[in-house]
């Protein structure tokens, strides 16, 4: 994807001239590298659920209107990712020195270190985990915000109410005149949020999908949302 490789390019030639493993702006560095790749992914997830969201509407809006009404979710997520990628990767699986037997093995801290550890080249011999841990902390923040029970979603099933309200209005409705304004209209707001949910519970298979995998658990290395040679290369600007 274009982005990656402008935001990389950006990256290594700012890189900083020394670092200590994989600490400060390293742990920066990456963190904030991850959250920059997945800028496509996300956004393509959300035209995909966007367009689901236009299907189950009555009055079925363009999906370009129903994107809008997905922002809360995704400015909640971004108000946190930093926070949560950065724990996802440092320290709660990279994170120690490299030592083997009290003895710091070949390779480590750079440029390819088998032991699970918080330098770069650990990162490297292991970016198979690293990029999958980056996949899952997306789509499992994601995938919170977009379930009933938050602020962000409630905004979001409002909005969609909203959209089904005026379409009603501007129409004829069979059932209106025979059961009443009230009863339909909350039979049909109840339709609406189940199908609402429903296409929001597929949210982190959607991102599967996107990222290369099935959407049904098996991410098949997610080719597309790898980034393999350029963020080595990145990582490994860290000494």
């Amino acid at each position: 994807m274009h982005y990656l490789l402008l935001f990389v390019s950006l990256i290594l030639a700012t890189a900083p001239a020394a670092v200590i493993a994989c600490e400060g702006e390293c742990i920066v560095g990456i963190t904030n590298a991850f959250l920059g790749n997945y800028t496509d992914p996300i956004r393509m997830t959300m035209e995909q659920i966007a367009q689901q969201i236009s299907y189950s509407i009555p009055n079925q809006p363009p999906p370009f209107q129903t994107i809008n009404y997905l922002q809360p979710i995704l400015d909640a997520y971004n108000n946190g990712a930093y926070d949560g990628m950065e724990n996802a990767i440092f320290p709660s699986y990279f994170h120690g020195k490299c030592l083997r037997d009290g003895v710091t093995p070949p390779g480590c801290p750079n440029p390819d270190c088998d032991v699970v550890c918080g330098t770069p080249g650990s990162l490297v011999h292991f970016y198979s985990k690293l990029r999958y841990i980056a996949f899952d902390q997306t789509r499992r923040g994601l995938q919170a915000l977009s379930a009933p029970g938050n602020d962000a979603y409630n905004q979001l099933e409002q909005a969609v109410l909203d959209s089904v309200h005026q379409g009603s209005n501007s129409r004829r409705d069979g059932r209106l005149s025979r059961y009443g304004l009230s009863y339909a209209r909350r039979s049909d707001d109840d339709d609406v949020r189940s199908q609402l949910k429903n296409i929001m519970d597929n949210l982190s298979s959607t991102m599967e999908r996107v990222c290369g995998g099935t959407g049904s658990g098996s991410t098949n290395g997610l080719p597309d949302c790898s980034w393999a040679s350029p963020m080595k290369e990145y990582i490994l600007t860290f000494p």
